[in-house]
Parts: C-alpha cells; sequence; structure tokens
C-alpha cells in the first residue's frame, strides 16, 4: 500500500494555514506547516515531501521565488499555489507567474479546501 502523501503547507496567515492543513490532514494526508519561504525550503530539504502547498504573497521569499528554486532542486514535487492577489501583480499576472514557475494548479482565496484535496488525489 502506498503510503498517504506527505504535504507541506506554507501561508504567513495563520488561519488559513491552520484551515487548510486541517482539511488535508482530515482527508489522510500527513502535513507540515511554515509560515515562510525559507522555513519552507529548509524543510524540503531535510525531510522528503510528495507535495507543497504554497502562498504566492509572503514577506521575505515569496512563493514565486520559493517555486523558481523548487524547479531545478526538487523537480518531481507537487506544487500547488495560493493567493489573494498582491502589492506588486494582479490576480491574473500571479497566477501565470506561478503556473511558468510549476505549480500544477493555483488557487485564487477564498476557495474550496476540497477542490485542493481532490487535485492533490487526481494524478
Amino acid at each position: 500500500m502506498k503510503h498517504p502523501p506527505r504535504v507541506l503547507v506554507c501561508d504567513d496567515f495563520a488561519p488559513l494555514l491552520a484551515s487548510v492543513a486541517g482539511s488535508l490532514r482530515h482527508a489522510g494526508f500527513e502535513v507540515d506547516t511554515s509560515a515562510t519561504g525559507i522555513d519552507s525550503l529548509a524543510r524540503l530539504r531535510s525531510a522528503p515531501y510528495d507535495v507543497l502547498v504554497t502562498d504566492i504573497w509572503m514577506p521575505g521569499m515569496d512563493g514565486l521565488s520559493l517555486m523558481k528554486l523548487l524547479t531545478t532542486e526538487f523537480p518531481q514535487l507537487r506544487v500547488f499555489a495560493m493567493t489573494g492577489g498582491g502589492p506588486d501583480f494582479t490576480v491574473e499576472t500571479a497566477v501565470s507567474l506561478a503556473e511558468v514557475w510549476g505549480a500544477e494548479r493555483v488557487f485564487v482565496k477564498p476557495f474550496d479546501e476540497e477542490q485542493l484535496v481532490q487535485a492533490i488525489l487526481d494524478r
């Protein structure tokens, strides 16, 4: 039997981080959380993960910068992005950039977390 997907969720907004992580745990995934891109990168380098779910706009290393690093360092990692918009780009531009840098799908906040669960299960 294949192990449940191990997922790292990264978002600087604690209530959303807890909600997404809770939905994924409820679906049977092994879930760890991180509030920064830098911490997420350290976690990815120290333990194997199957999936990263990351916010795009965060202070410090944002999700786009994180995804750029991951395309070469962890090419097999499945990546899903979340965005509610940000100061530099429209939501549409953020979605396009996330897709360019490897996001399988981008969820615009607020979104139905069951859709994220299903997207991870679909393969």
